[in-house]
């Protein structure tokens, strides 16, 4: 199990960036639910929170057609710079990406047809000012498509750490697991509550669900997105003295479950929320 240890996410890697387009299979599921939802015309100003290499907002743009316009925003400039070269490759002339964070968006009152977020809301710093400025930049009657996986992602791993640290009496990171589930996927109704509270009607919340198969835990722990993206946090949750000792049991446990020939397989429950700015 240690040698998966040394995997770091690091958002200045352009290396990385470069070769994350295995990021849609991950969002790919998320994104073709926004994508399914859209009341698409022409002439629509479209922002995506979060775009990232630049699915959905590409997509979007291309669907929509020059009569309407795409900006993406995020944080990430790697990525940023991937989408724009995506962009550039494409030949698209209607939309651009902005290296911004979603708190404060550089752009005027009530001027969006369409937000979308697909994954990017429950990454942000604070979702209460996100929130509020697409409350501020979109028109009234505009839609706003977010997507998010849900609390009881992976929970078929996490069933495993708890067990693990109930064993050893290890309350502080049950708790700092508890705490980071809360942080990364919010509760459906707290979500609920934040877009009504910002003059969002909630058309409709529709659940589903994928499944990430693995043949044994090694092939699970060495998976790029596993080790970029979840792995780190994971390894947070517990104290670097017993960090080593429990996850090598971890992956004893889920190596036992393939041994008898059962496939290790994650829930990813997630939700897209198609919300109406009143």
């Amino acid at each position: 199990m240690n040698k998966y240890f040394e995997h770091r996410f690091n958002p200045e890697d352009k290396g990385l960036a470069s070769v994350i387009d295995e990021l849609p299979l991950w969002s790919a599921p998320f994104g073709m639910s926004i994508l399914n939802l859209i009341r698409m015309k022409k002439g629509m100003k479209v922002l995506d929170i979060g775009s990232g290499t630049g699915f959905p907002s590409i997509e979007i743009a291309q669907r929509l057609g020059v009569s309407s316009f795409v900006y993406g925003i995020d944080p990430w400039k790697a990525t940023n710079e991937r989408a724009e070269l995506k962009i550039k490759k494409y030949g698209l002339t209607n939309i651009k990406i902005i290296e911004v964070s979603a708190e404060k968006l550089p752009f005027e009152d009530a001027y969006f047809d369409l937000i979308v977020s697909n994954n990017g809301i429950n990454n942000v710093e604070s979702l209460p000012e996100t929130f509020s400025e697409c409350k501020r930049v979109i028109k009234p009657g505009a839609q706003f498509l977010f997507t998010m996986n849900l609390d009881g992602s992976m929970l078929e791993f996490y069933n495993i750490l708890k067990e693990e640290l109930e064993k050893r009496n290890l309350q502080d990171s049950i708790k700092k697991m508890r705490e980071h589930i809360y942080h990364k996927r919010k509760p459906l109704n707290e979500m609920k509550e934040l877009a009504i509270s910002n003059c969002f009607s909630v058309r409709e919340i529709k659940e589903d669900i994928f499944y990430l198969r693995f043949v044994d835990a090694s092939s699970m722990f060495n998976h790029s997105f596993i080790k970029y993206w979840f792995l780190p946090p994971w390894k947070e949750i517990v104290d670097e003295h017993s960090r080593h000792e429990i996850f090598n049991s971890i992956e004893d446990r889920l190596n036992e479950i393939s041994t008898k020939g059962n496939e290790i397989r994650l829930s990813i429950p997630f939700a897209t929320f198609d919300c109406e700015r009143e």
